[in-house]
């Protein structure tokens, strides 16, 4: 099944119609059953597919009419010209309530055609006025759109088996008598005080575009159609654009005053004056377009600004982060570039690493450069080795009780990225460790001095037949357990010791969650 919505009255020469698609149905060889179940029928819509409603009689088609007349829409002229064309036509009218179903229907042996939407059988209807439909286009054999025919044609059961009381075969005489009530129209005298009813309900004021017949009928329907891409419609200055302009207008400058801002956010919910501020900008920087000298010299007034809107937020963000870096220097804050520090609710630790992270690609070197005329020196919280063992050497001399297996292992973690480290570094490392453990550091061995117990690991898993949880009893194993433990939970801890296991040994490892 191929299902396509249809739009139409946006925008100028549209050929996806209402209008078009039921020419294009009526010419095509596959339906032979046409039912119209409309709500409004006039002769202005009829004469625009007259031709096609002559050929689909000529082509021995059935067509048949189901038309309303509420609101005195439905008009004389018109049901006459169904008369004169041989097509039945009936009219289903009550007090009670409006018919008002706008429903195209086209069948065949083989293939099927349901126009469903907003569009009466109107000139306005069919082709200029802003209206949206679904079409479906199915085989006899396709479930789902025998489905949604089926329905349709059961609920309208009353009306296409002619068993409604409501429904009346339309004659001339019925047209006459109709017409004596007051219930139908007559084109043939409209005018501006005759019909008020129908002038409220069609805005004359608006230009109508009456495609020719040689634009109509055309339209095949196909898996992969090509339709027309509407965003990409012409940018224009309209009588209605300029009408509502100074009105808009003062919305922006009401905008500024509220929000001090010269941008619309995407999210504002005034949806209307976002697409003005859009608007304004495509006018302004367009090649060929030229945009109204009083406009432009109104928005400048207001600061208007023409350019990228992101751009602009960008930089007011930029300018909100160093006033708060600024103010936290000024403070004596001692400021981190780390994801953990949080200066007054603001992650302004966050915003400094990714600051550093774009200068490391050759971005945002201005801002680096304001920070560093602030005072802040992002080596002091740099992340490679040797920055971080300085830091680490600074922070152990300042520390109160060490605790020197977690300090061990904090160095070992840094020590081992870097195969070589400058004596003085080495130097320092050793002097600050005897003075708070009284002895020297073993260079590439205190892990394994210290904790390595994965020769006992393995004959743990050779008695109990797993490698883990360890199996505590009557609290024996229970170091080797919380051991065996750190290196489930940490990589840094597993990548000591995972050169000492066999590729066997490691997916069994794996298997239980190792970080193998």
């Amino acid at each position: 099944m191929i299902v396509e919505f249809l739009g139409q009255g946006l925008y100028d020469e549209e050929i996806e119609t209402s209008g078009n698609h039921i020419c294009s149905a009526l010419n095509n060889e596959f339906f032979n059953e046409i039912t119209f179940l409309v709500a409004f029928l006039r002769k202005t819509g009829l004469s625009q597919i007259l031709k096609f409603l002559k050929k689909a009689k000529t082509d021995k088609k059935n067509i048949t009419f189901f038309v309303g007349i509420n609101g005195k829409v439905t008009s004389k002229q018109a049901l006459e010209k169904l008369l004169e064309l041989n097509i039945p036509c009936y009219i289903y009218y009550t007090e009670n309530y409006i018919y008002h179903p706008k429903i195209y229907l086209f069948e065949g042996n083989d293939k099927n055609r349901i126009i469903v939407g907003s569009s009466n059988f109107t000139n306005n209807g069919l082709f200029n006025n802003v209206e949206a439909s679904i079409l479906l286009d199915f085989t006899s054999q396709d479930k789902s759109g025998m489905k949604v025919l089926n329905q349709l044609k059961n609920y309208f059961n009353p009306l296409l088996e002619y068993t409604e009381p409501n429904l009346n075969n339309v004659t001339q005489e019925y047209i006459d008598e109709l017409y004596e009530k007051g219930l139908l129209s007559n084109e043939d005298f409209e005018g501006d005080n005759v019909n008020q009813n129908l002038n409220k309900t069609y805005d004359k004021s608006k230009k109508t575009r009456k495609p020719s017949s040689e634009e109509l009928g055309n339209i095949d329907i196909k898996e992969n159609r090509k339709l027309i891409d509407y965003k990409k419609q012409e940018l224009k200055i309209t009588d209605d654009y300029l009408k509502k302009w100074d009105y808009l207008f003062e919305k922006m400058k009401s905008y500024k005053l509220k929000y001090n801002s010269v941008t619309v956010a995407k999210e504002y919910e005034d949806r209307t004056l976002y697409g003005w501020y859009q608007k304004q900008k495509l006018l302004y920087n367009h090649p060929e377009i030229e945009m109204p000298k009083e406009h432009i010299d109104k928005l400048i007034q207001i600061d208007f600004y023409f350019g990228d809107g992101h751009i602009l937020r960008q930089e007011t963000i930029k300018k909100s982060w160093l006033e708060i870096l600024k103010e936290a220097i000024e403070s004596g804050e001692k400021v981190q570039a780390n994801h953990r520090y949080i200066y007054k609710e603001h992650r302004l630790g966050t915003w400094l690493v990714g600051i550093a992270s774009a200068n490391t690609k050759g971005k945002k070197l201005d801002v680096r450069k304001q920070i560093k005329e602030f005072g802040f020196d992002f080596s002091t919280t740099k992340r490679d080795t040797k920055n971080v063992i300085e830091r680490l050497i600074k922070d152990l001399y300042e520390a109160k009780e060490p605790s020197k297996m977690l300090w061990r292992i904090r160095f070992l973690k840094h020590v081992n990225k870097k195969e070589k480290l400058s004596k003085k570094t080495i130097s320092e490392i050793e002097f600050v460790w005897e003075y708070h453990f009284n002895e020297k550091p073993v260079w590439g061995k205190i892990n394994e001095r210290y904790t390595d117990r994965t020769d006992e690991w393995k004959l743990h898993r050779k008695k109990q037949g797993q490698w883990y949880p360890i199996i505590i009893e009557n609290g024996e194993f229970q170091s080797l357990y919380h051991w065996a433990k750190t290196r489930l939970k940490s990589k840094i801890s597993w990548k000591l010791i995972i050169d000492k296991f066999s590729q066997t040994e490691l997916e069994e490892l794996r298997k239980c969650g190792f970080p193998v």
